[in-house]
């Protein structure tokens, strides 16, 4: 057993910081850093709060990388790195 008495049962299970997972404390810790940028710390620290738990509610039962696959669907495909094996985003049907 580690420190905190978990024992992960998979190698892929996603990282957590105490309730979250990663991708939903940088989106709230972004957040809690524009506050704090424009001098609104409550502010900042209550719109990240929030938009961490939607974001968490928009990712239920979805894919564990959710968040690339959006990213990749939706920005400029210029973005990503282009690999032989990856068509663009665009590309929806292919023949052959």
């Amino acid at each position: 057993m580690n420190e905190t008495g978990y024992i992960p049962r998979t190698l892929d299970k996603q990282e957590k910081f105490l309730l979250w997972d990663i991708d939903q404390f940088i989106i709230a810790i972004l957040l809690i850093g524009v506050g704090v940028t424009i001098g609104a710390l409550i502010s900042g620290m209550v719109a990240g709060s929030v938009a961490a738990w939607q974001y968490g509610r928009l990712k239920a039962g979805k894919h564990p990388k959710f968040a690339t696959h959006s990213l990749y669907w939706w920005l400029p495909s210029g973005l990503f790195v282009k690999t032989a094996v990856t068509p663009p985003s665009y590309q929806r049907y292919f023949l052959g």
